[in-house]
């Protein structure tokens, strides 16, 4: 497998990295600060526009540079040899590119208080393979249905490395449940960031059924299929002798970001629509026009709705595990402008 170079990845971090940020090309600005000289890493020009920093934006202090490019080393490497491993082949400087701009998006208010350890968990999570099972395989059958588990790399913008994905089959009837978007480091610590309503496969049969759920809950809240792939997570966890979880606080960049993707939907919405108007025959932009509108609806104006589901919504889904599983306590109260919820599975 092809490698890239420490030197490599500060060329794309000086040459790329820092104007796409500061334009905000898709991801939010944010302000990197070196405490040592520079100079010895690339040109002024590029220095000169680096240090000038917008004192409105968050920014990182980078003690050691070397350390600092070292791990975005290793982590673009890492990344290039997972997608590998479920055979997505991916082009390393290309790879490098949106990872050096999308990384930061993963961060919580206290990363920004301490880089080196933010990337360090992001190294431990993409190494770790405890559940990965590319493959679709049989996780246990009940009376009625078989369950069915598949993990996935996210793409480099989501929330977190993996996703969790469970399949309810009944022969020919088919329900992709809610992808749980999750990573894991050294101790075995499970970390979810959000539970991921899927597009895919939703029998209504299955789905009444899942409404059971529900019964004796006053306020219910969050829809039963989350409910039910947390459940069978949480039982997969189990099995595994895992029973440390963290709900992680709502990573700061994301509401910034979602706006910028509203607007930028929009803006090539109505550009296709124009260039389709005037070339209604051309297949190209028929396709183009139809992909752009999903994109649109999709994303347009959904920044309050997405934070409300990475933030509220996570947390009621929490709590709503506890009136399903005795086994499930909270040991904390969540602070959400910078904080964790902290499960225990008990023994």
């Amino acid at each position: 497998m092809k490698k890239i170079l420490l030197e490599d990845v500060i060329n794309i971090f000086f040459k790329y990295t820092i104007y796409d940020l500061k334009e905000e090309i898709e991801i939010p600005n944010i302000n990197f600060r070196f405490k040592e000289k520079l100079d010895d890493l690339f040109d002024q020009k590029d220095l000169d526009y680096l240090i000038d920093n917008n004192s409105e934006c968050l920014y990182v202090v980078i003690n050691d540079k070397l350390t600092f490019f070292k791990y975005l080393t290793d982590i673009i490497n890492e990344t290039v040899n997972l997608f590998n491993e479920y055979e997505q082949n991916v082009d390393v400087e290309e790879t490098a590119r949106y990872l050096l701009r999308r990384i930061w998006l993963r961060m919580g208010i206290n990363d920004f208080i301490d880089i080196n350890k933010f990337l360090d968990n992001q190294l431990k999570f993409i190494k770790n393979r405890m559940l990965d099972s590319p493959e679709e395989k049989r996780l246990y059958t009940t009376k009625e249905f078989e369950i069915f588990q598949k993990t996935k790399v996210n793409d480099l913008w989501d929330e977190t490395t993996r996703r969790m994905i469970f399949t309810i089959k009944n022969n020919d009837e088919l329900y992709e449940l809610p992808h749980i978007l999750y990573d894991i480091d050294d101790n075995n610590t499970f970390y979810i960031y959000g539970v991921q309503s899927s597009q895919n496969e939703k029998n209504k049969h299955i789905e009444r059924k899942l409404y059971k759920l529900n019964k004796g809950i006053d306020n219910p809240n969050v829809h039963p299929s989350k409910v039910c792939a947390l459940l069978i997570f949480i039982n997969l966890l189990k099995n595994n002798s895992i029973s440390n979880i963290i709900i992680p606080s709502l990573q700061v960049l994301s509401y910034h970001y979602h706006e910028l993707l509203s607007i930028e939907s929009k803006k090539y919405y109505e550009e296709i629509i124009r260039q389709y108007k005037d070339n209604p025959s051309d297949i190209y932009l028929k396709n183009r026009l139809e992909y752009l509108k999903n994109w649109y609806l999709h994303v347009y104006e959904k920044q309050d709705k997405i934070s409300y589901l990475k933030t509220e919504e996570l947390i009621y889904l929490m709590y709503r595990l506890l009136e399903h599983d005795s086994d499930i306590a909270i040991v904390n109260e969540i602070n959400l402008q910078g904080d964790y919820l902290n499960l225990k599975i008990r023994k």
